[in-house]
């Protein structure tokens, strides 16, 4: 049986967190790993906000550890239409009918994406390239997922790149973005689904920082990478 928490809208005041920390959020997260997914696994952390979740359920399930960079594709008024990871074809939302007038800002907006990811896997990864996939059980996480997109560039990255099965995680979503997981066919794992689009206010206790938190996921990735 899933475990679920299913949460209304609160505001951050008001919200105690779900998660005391981070790497409780990944323990959490790594025992229903344990339960769901058949080992040995390969624990993709999403870049940056996956990282830190994904470490720490590598640790509880005596998992493999890697990180997989992604970046949204923004589009103008349409905001965040689709993701790239690595070096994979774009994920783009099907929703999304993109007029004559609009191929070449998508082309743009694409491109943008491919030169962040690779600016991002020189702070993340260094030199060293994605480990090999290729016939492994892989899971993609993500922190608190309010949109669908990098997790699933990260799994079709994965897909391309071999792998055997592909899960997707996160220690937090949102119910619309479950749902839009489900849609794209992949076994989706998360002990939290809020009902709010815009996520919980206050997913995890620690410090809720964005800057902080990337600094820490860098460094988290170097030391996976030592």
């Amino acid at each position: 049986m899933r475990a679920t928490r299913k949460i209304g809208r609160v505001t951050a005041a008001e919200a105690p967190p779900l998660y005391p920390s981070r790497s409780y959020a990944g323990a959490t997260l790594g025992r229903l790993l344990y339960q769901r997914c058949e080992p040995p696994l390969v624990l993709l952390g999403v870049t940056p906000t996956g990282v830190e979740i994904a470490a720490s359920a590598a640790k509880g399930t005596a998992s493999a550890f890697d990180v997989i960079v992604g970046a949204h594709v923004r589009l103008g008024d349409h905001g965040i239409i689709g993701a790239i990871a690595e070096d994979a074809e774009a994920v783009i939302d099907r929703m999304f009918q993109p007029g004559f007038d609009q191929m070449d800002p998508l082309h743009d907006a694409i491109d943008r994406a491919r030169r962040a990811v690779k600016s991002e896997r020189l702070l993340f990864r260094g030199q060293r390239q994605l480990r090999s996939l290729a016939g492994e059980n892989v899971v993609v996480i993500d922190g608190q997922a309010v949109t669908p997109w990098k997790l699933l560039a990260a799994a079709h990255s994965a897909r391309a790149a071999g792998a055997a099965r592909i899960f997707v995680a996160a220690a937090v979503t949102t119910q619309a973005v479950k749902e839009k997981v489900f849609a794209y066919k992949y076994d989706f794992i998360c002990p939290a689904v809020v009902l709010d689009p815009v996520g919980h206010p206050r997913p995890f206790g620690d410090a809720q920082n964005a800057g902080a938190e990337r600094l820490r996921s860098i460094v988290v990735a170097r030391q996976a990478a030592a």
